[in-house]
């Protein structure tokens, strides 16, 4: 889950959930209920890399979704679960459209990511996913 440790991945775990939130929730909602929480305000985690991925994937939602159904070409959006989804979008958009990091980097992140929040295939498909996207 949260790692102390490493701040860029604690960005992206909180990107997650609330991107996750977001899905189901008004946005008012989401910055007082997670992002602001006492449990969540004494983690290190890289803010503007939070915000970038947050905003970005969320103004970005349906151009990512082309890529994902582009990429995954058997699974129709509807059917991915919501976390796999909300993976792909995170990482699609730092591949494609941040391009800040490298290609590996952004994958493994999205690969470990897949182990914490997904299921037992979670992390294959996403790999899967995210393989045929840079190629």
């Amino acid at each position: 889950m949260i790692n102390r440790q490493d701040n860029r991945h604690n960005a992206r775990v909180l990107a997650l959930t609330n991107l996750f939130c977001f899905m189901f929730a008004e946005e008012e909602e989401i910055y007082s209920t997670i992002l602001y929480k006492e449990e969540v305000s004494n983690i290190d985690y890289d803010s503007d890399l939070y915000y970038k991925l947050y905003n970005g994937v969320k103004e970005s939602v349906e151009e990512l979704d082309e890529q994902i159904s582009a990429h995954a070409k058997d699974w129709p959006i509807k059917n991915i679960s919501k976390i796999d989804l909300i993976i792909l979008r995170i990482a699609i958009f730092e591949l494609l459209i941040d391009k800040t990091n490298e290609p590996s980097i952004i994958i493994d992140e999205a690969v470990e990511l897949a182990k914490e929040f997904g299921n037992d295939n979670s992390s294959k498909f996403i790999h899967g996913v995210l393989g045929s996207v840079i190629s």
